[in-house]
Formats: C-alpha cells, sequence, structure tokens
C-alpha cells in the first residue's frame, strides 16, 4: 500500500517551536491544522493525569518558583502532586542543554506550569478541532518506582476521553504492550499504537534488561521475530518504530498486514524530511510539524 500523503503528528506538542509539552504548545498545533498532537502522560501524587515527557522533573526545562534551574536529587512526576507539579515552570530550555541545541527556532514561554490532560482535552473541545490526539502512556516495567501505576494511568485516560467524547480521535501509545492490549478490551473504539525501539537502547538504560519485557505478553519469537506479526497478531492499529530502525520493506510488509505505520523520532530537517517519507509511511511524528506540512505542500503542486 503507497501511502503519497501521510498524516503530520507533532511530536511533544511541536517542541521544535514551542517548550515541549506546554499548553502553549498544544494550542499552536490547534491553529496550525496538523492532523495529530502526540504528548506524553503520567498520573501525579494525587491521581491527576498530567502532560510531560520524561519521569522525573528535567532539570533542562524545568525552573522552580524562583526561577532557578533545578538541581540536586531528581523528582519523579508520580511522587508529587498536582499542586506541587505547577509550583514549576516548564516554559523554556535551559541555555545550551540538549533540548535548546535541538530545538534553536523554539519560542520560550515564561510561566508555562505542567499541564493536565483535561487541560488538553478542554482546549481541543473549545477549538472544534479535527487534530486526533496521539497520547503516550509513559510507564516502564523495568522501574516501578519512577512509573505510574500502568492500570490507574490506563483507566483515568480512557474515562477523560471518554468524558471528552474523543474516543475515535484518540490514538493511545505505549511501549509497554499490555497496557494496548488492555485499552482494546476496555475501549475497543480507541486507536492503539505499539511502539518499538532498538533493543541496544533499553540495554544502554537499563543494563541487563530485555527489550522483549516490554512487549509482555505478546512473544515476538512466537511470531517468527517479527514485530509487525506480533503487532498484527494483537490487534494493533498501528506500528511505531523509530525512524532509524525500519526500512520502507518492513514499512509495507507491516501495512499488507493491516497496520498502519507511525514512524517517530524523525528529525525537523529536510533531509530526514525525505528520507522519512520515502519509507511510506501512514504517519510521520516530528518535533517541528511545519517543516513537514509546507514540504507536503510543495509536492502536491
Amino acid at each position: 500500500m503507497a501511502v503519497t500523503s501521510p498524516q503530520v503528528v507533532a511530536s511533544e506538542c511541536c517542541a521544535g517551536l514551542y517548550p515541549q509539552n506546554t499548553l502553549s504548545g498544544f494550542e499552536f498545533c490547534l491553529q496550525s491544522k496538523v492532523d495529530g498532537i502526540e504528548f506524553d502522560v503520567h498520573l501525579s501524587a494525587d491521581g491527576r493525569v498530567v502532560v510531560q515527557h520524561d519521569y522525573h522533573l528535567n532539570p533542562r526545562i524545568t525552573r522552580d518558583a524562583a526561577g532557578q534551574w533545578l538541581t540536586g536529587d531528581k523528582q519523579a512526576l508520580c511522587n508529587l502532586t498536582l499542586e506541587q507539579l505547577q509550583e514549576y515552570d516548564v516554559g523554556r530550555y535551559l541555555p545550551d542543554s540538549r533540548e535548546a541545541r535541538s530545538y534553536p527556532d523554539y519560542q520560550p514561554r515564561d510561566g508555562e506550569s505542567i499541564p493536565t490532560l483535561e487541560s488538553f482535552l478542554a482546549a481541543h473541545r473549545a477549538a472544534r478541532s479535527n487534530a486526533t490526539l496521539w497520547i503516550e502512556l509513559k510507564t516502564t516495567p523495568f522501574d516501578r518506582t519512577i512509573s505510574s501505576d500502568p492500570g490507574a494511568l490506563l483507566s483515568s485516560v480512557l474515562s477523560l476521553v471518554e468524558q471528552y467524547g474523543v474516543v475515535e480521535q484518540s490514538v493511545l501509545l505505549a511501549f509497554e504492550w499490555q497496557l494496548l492490549l488492555d485499552a482494546e478490551r476496555a475501549c475497543p473504539d480507541i486507536g492503539t499504537d505499539f511502539l518499538t525501539i532498538n533493543p541496544a537502547f533499553i540495554e544502554r538504560l537499563y543494563p541487563g534488561r530485555d527489550a522483549a519485557d516490554l512487549y509482555r505478553p505478546m512473544k515476538p519469537a512466537e511470531h517468527d521475530h517479527s514485530l509487525p506479526l506480533t503487532i498484527a497478531a494483537a490487534g494493533g492499529d498501528w506500528w511505531g518504530p523509530y525512524i532509524a530502525d525500519v526500512n520502507a520493506a518492513e514499512v509495507a510488509r507491516a501495512q499488507d498486514l493491516g497496520l498502519q505505520v507511525n514512524v517517530w523520532g524523525v528529525e525537523s530537517t529536510d533531509q530526514t524530511i525525505e528520507e522519512a517519507l520515502l519509507l511510506e509511511a501512514d504517519a510521520i511524528t516530528l518535533s517541528d510539524s511545519t517543516k513537514l506540512q509546507r514540504c507536503l505542500v510543495a509536492t502536491s503542486r
């Protein structure tokens, strides 16, 4: 199946132009008519669904009430209440940090607090947007001390998307596949994107641990070690490979199995965007969605 015009998905609410996973970035995505908006969610200590990428407060994007960049021991989001989390300012990147170097075109927004999923859903409703909500459930089986309880997080997210009437406009993403299997049973109309990553990445983060632990109870070894075959057997809607881990033939094979493919980790450069388009995936997730939008307009002329 050839895909000539993939869905454009703004990673972390267009982190290349706005501070990542913030309400200002989300509202920009709504205004720019992007096809999809991707962001990450956790549970606070008092059970609120909050939007942030990392398991800990990221010292490269987080300042305290006095405007000082965080130092010292990292604090896990799941151990802080919503009130505590919203005392921090996440509206700019630390100068010369990895984020600042990666996103030189971003626009600081001082005073941005860590948002809730509910604030995103309210903005989506107010804008009467057709944008798909790509909601990544951030849990890890490798260290539950820094991870939200998976079942509680899934239940809270499903409750909110049902409350706001956006089930069919939502796709749940997760590296921990058990969550997506549970989501399919609890809410068959919601989309599921089974994320995958090169095992070497897991080995670097968690020495001695096996990436296959993410995919349990599904076992790729029982499906010819093929991740798309395993996802198809699980009833998934989407396969979400990192762009460096996949080629056009593998994308086509996944599509032949009835899966849609969303490649992520796509750098917002002309060369990388061109390479991503050659994969003919169904969706491309990148930090500056406007660059891909302009590219697609130019090529359609």
